[in-house]
């Protein structure tokens, strides 16, 4: 076996010196990087107004979380009394959910700040 001055990479005898040099280099580019990165970087403060966003924010979302689980609320309520119905216990009676007035799902524009 030859043990030779360095490793051999693609047909080419690289040292240690020349790994060395290599490594040392992209430790300065990744420093170089990381300090370009830092200065690029936003803080959002807390205040008034990103309280505000954050709550309209979740009611938006909690929102559209009952909009999407209504088809499943549905499944879920006609599986239950099916269920009750061949158990033959009586079956509390829930009201059928009726389609809300226009009055009902008007937003004033003020909570949008407008």
């Amino acid at each position: 076996m030859n043990v030779g001055p360095g490793i051999a990479i693609a047909g080419h005898m690289i040292t240690s010196f020349q790994l060395l040099i290599a490594g040392a280099l992209l430790l300065c580019v990744a420093v170089i990087l990381m300090g370009y990165r830092r200065d690029l970087k936003a803080t959002l403060r807390q205040s008034g107004v990103t309280d505000r966003l954050a709550e309209d924010l979740g009611r938006i979302a909690n929102a559209l979380e009952r909009i999407a689980n209504q088809p499943a609320d549905t499944a879920i309520r006609d599986a239950g009394r099916k269920s009750a119905a061949t158990i033959g216990t009586p079956v509390e009676k829930v009201p059928d959910a009726e389609p809300a007035s226009e009055e009902a799902h008007r937003v004033a524009y003020s909570i949008f700040g407008r």
